[in-house]
């Protein structure tokens, strides 16, 4: 384990200081100006436009950021949908009759957000004219120590999820999901961790059941995106993340003003085919005790054209089935994300204008994925209301060539344009269009049109 988490950490070093001239080129004001964004409130989730952040609240990540977990709960509402106790049942099923206000009262803050998403496959794919519906529920209980304890620093938090309904992606013979909420229906505990920070040494350590991508090759810029790949990497395959996290532990630890070094070391048995959400910390303890190893350093600059540049590496230790049929010892990849602030909305009457870029790399003797880029843009408040976003994506990722990998194309290409708004405070809803080329890797399909609306609650 030690020498995966050293190969990790000294792959990714070396790949940022590689390129650190070129980032420290980058405009910078200080180490009192504003980072990269990392979180913030409610409405900093939800990107308002006119939100400003300060440089603590972007250097070390406030419990809203810890809260919600994962990137595809960042188009949240600003608040939650109110109930009046004289309307029993909505009380009763909401505010499970006094319970949350009396958890919320003990030092527990509960958040309760359920995305609905109903496709329609407009042409081509492997299901033309196919609709699907896809639910989730993602229930959060997050815990500080320090108000009730008198322990500074201290984060425990507890996320389920349900969720029903189709795994869209399959349906329509897609390689790359076209939502990060799909998934085979089932109900868990996805995440169960806790997390300390140290103010001294500004070090922050994470141990449970963690969704890797919460804190590894996201993509802030990208989270407004349905696409999956505009969030995380394919070439990631064996990541351990929605809808399968898994146990394991994790280190960020700032450097100076603008550098944080992150890395982690996971159950790896996703590759091995067990659903790790649904599971316990069994398989961590067992034989083969198949780990994902993951390093990845990251470079902030600040002011109103802020931006990050991460570059990682991951390994997997485990035996692999080659697509020859043959066995592989372990396999691995790089990966690049550049998120830029072109425009802040602030300080514009035209609105912002955000962006990113991704770069991953696999080995295709075991991987389906061997290449990936992906770009996006958003622009943040096109209409001057203070909380609409418009975007467009490319996902391109490269398919493996060995015959056993059952691609008859060399890449699946998707083109994302989504227009999301705010019909009231507690809930979000998302136009969605996609154009799918060369879907699932096959030949004989013709590129597909898929439009989804995408309907998210605060309760």
């Amino acid at each position: 384990m030690i020498l995966c988490v050293l190969a990790s950490s000294v792959g990714a070093c070396a790949f940022v200081a590689h390129l650190l001239p070129a980032a420290a080129a980058a405009p910078q004001d200080g180490p009192g100006a504003a980072a990269a964004p990392q979180g913030g409130s409610a409405a900093a989730r939800d990107g308002d436009p006119g939100q400003g952040f300060d440089a603590e609240d972007e250097r070390h990540p406030d419990l809203d950021r810890l809260a919600t977990d994962e990137l595809r709960t960042r188009d949240a509402p600003t608040e939650k949908l109110e109930t009046n106790p004289d309307h029993t049942l909505p009380w009763y099923l909401l505010e499970w009759g006094g319970g949350r206000k009396w958890l919320e009262d003990s030092g527990f803050r509960v958040e309760m957000l359920y995305t609905a998403d109903a496709s329609y496959a407009l042409a081509g794919g492997a299901d033309p004219d196919a609709a699907a519906l896809h639910g989730l529920l993602d229930l959060t209980f997050t815990y500080e120590t320090e108000p009730v304890l008198d322990w500074e620093g201290g984060t425990f938090h507890l996320g389920i999820e349900w969720g029903t309904g189709v795994n869209a992606s399959e349906r329509y013979g897609l390689a790359q999901p076209f939502s990060n909420i799909d998934a085979e229906e089932r109900f868990q505990v996805s995440r169960v961790w806790y997390e300390q920070f140290v103010r001294a040494t500004q070090t922050r350590v994470r141990v449970g059941k963690i969704d890797a991508n919460s804190l590894f090759a996201y993509v802030e810029n990208g989270a407004q995106f349905l696409h999956s790949s505009m969030g995380l990497s394919p070439t990631i395959y064996l990541m351990p993340t929605y809808p399968d996290p898994a146990f394991g532990a994790a280190v960020m630890q700032d450097v100076g003003s603008h550098g944080t070094l992150r890395a982690g070391v996971f159950d790896g048995s996703v590759a091995r085919g067990v659903r790790t959400g649904l599971g316990d910390a069994d398989t961590v303890f067992h034989s083969p005790n198949d780990l994902f190893c993951i390093a990845e350093g990251d470079v902030l600059w600040g002011g109103e054209r802020r931006g990050r540049l991460a570059v990682g590496y991951w390994r997997h230790s485990g035996d692999l089935e080659r697509f020859d049929g043959g066995v592989e010892s372990g396999t691995g990849g790089g990966y690049l994300v550049l998120e830029q602030r072109f425009v802040d909305a602030a300080s514009s009457e035209n609105g912002g204008l955000d962006a990113f870029l991704q770069l991953g790399e696999a080995d295709g003797a075991v991987s389906p994925f061997t290449s990936h880029l992906g770009a996006g843009l958003v622009w943040v408040d096109p209409t001057a209301t203070g909380d609409d976003y418009l975007g467009l994506g490319v996902s391109r990722a490269g398919l493996s060539d060995q015959p056993g990998a059952g691609f008859t194309t060399a890449t699946e290409t998707a083109i994302e344009l989504f227009y999301g708004f705010a019909p009231a405070p507690w809930m979000r809803v998302k136009p969605d269009l996609q154009y799918v080329m060369n879907p699932g890797g096959d030949a004989t399909r013709d590129d597909a049109w898929i439009a989804t609306l995408r309907a998210t609650v605060s309760i």
